[in-house]
């Protein structure tokens, strides 16, 4: 399956994304839509053939490896097939590469729909957030001159809550590269909620960072 053909598959996946999140049906409960959502991950995650958690010191590495092997392998294959010195070397093993490209085939074009879909929650989440964060920051500037007040002093401790809060979220927040910034692969791994909390776990990524990998692997080539 040709690389353009993929994109068409990426292209319809946000095109459902998009319609589903415009439909007038009212929305699930989200706390039974959740449980139910973490139900299927789990079986989907049961039935993905070679599944791998990601190594986070070899996920560039890798893709960078994977982006020459799609164009190669099949000009190799009938290579080899048709070669007979390059059939003696035995550089090339044509059953495994033929494998690699069928699960290539198949489990791409699920991969970037779950990519698609990873990015759309991630900022239905952020939406819902953003409003009332704006009302708490406003909120917590107030308290802040409030507390100076003779009869501030009993909201005191929750301004010390909510300053610590707010320095807290602004000291893990990634700073900006002084040079061009670095281009993420393409990678899979980091596709559904329930895998992105295992690799977050494991590689220690903040939510922007993850979010900035997901959504390089949903975009198109």
């Amino acid at each position: 399956m040709s690389r353009n053909a993929k994109s068409g598959s990426r292209s319809a996946s946000r095109t459902v994304v998009r319609r589903r999140a415009n439909a007038t049906t009212p929305a699930p409960d989200p706390v039974a839509a959740a449980a139910r959502m973490m139900e299927l991950l789990d079986e989907m995650e049961s039935i993905i053939p070679d599944l791998t958690q990601p190594d986070p010191t070899r996920i560039r590495r890798v893709a960078q490896r994977a982006k020459f092997a799609r164009p190669l392998i099949p000009t190799t294959i009938t290579a080899v097939n048709s070669y007979e010195p390059l059939q003696t070397r035995n550089l090339f093993n044509v059953p495994a590469g033929q494998a690699a490209i069928e699960y290539d085939d198949s489990m791409y074009p699920i991969s970037t729909r779950l990519a698609a879909l990873t990015v759309a929650l991630l900022y239905s989440i952020n939406v819902k957030l953003a409003d009332s964060g704006e009302e708490a920051l406003q909120t917590y500037q107030w308290a802040k001159r409030h507390v100076k007040q003779p009869d501030g002093g009993s909201i005191r401790t929750y301004v010390e809550e909510m300053q610590r809060e707010v320095e807290r979220t602004i000291n893990r927040r990634p700073q900006k590269p002084s040079g061009p910034p670095a281009v993420t692969p393409p990678t899979q791994g980091f596709l559904a909620p329930s895998l992105a909390a295992k690799a977050k776990a494991n590689s220690g990524m903040e939510d922007d960072e993850l979010f900035d990998l997901v959504h390089e692997a949903a975009k198109p080539d």
